[in-house]
């Protein structure tokens, strides 16, 4: 009995971490781009590129994979979201 509440205890730990680690690299990568955006605006090139690649990065992790979707659809919703940079 012990055992089987155990193992769906860590079960429900995974899920939910895994849920927030693609809610959370989401967020991230919405808020690099308008980060690179903003540097845009700013003529900073550099770091427009460097912020841009930074959300590549997050985005091509998912690419191809069964939570691209999710993460997807929590990108869409942060970048609709509040800007910081305008």
């Amino acid at each position: 009995m012990k055992l089987a509440f155990l193992l769906t205890f860590i079960s429900f730990i995974i899920l939910f971490t895994a849920c927030s680690s693609v809610d959370s690299d989401a967020k991230k990568a919405a808020q690099l781009n308008k980060e690179s955006i903003g540097y845009v605006k700013e003529g900073d090139l550099e770091e427009a590129e460097r912020a841009y690649k930074e959300a590549q990065e997050i985005l091509s992790r998912y690419k191809g994979t069964e939570k691209y979707e999710e993460f997807q659809s929590a990108y869409n919703t942060y970048m609709q979201g509040e800007t910081s940079n305008n």
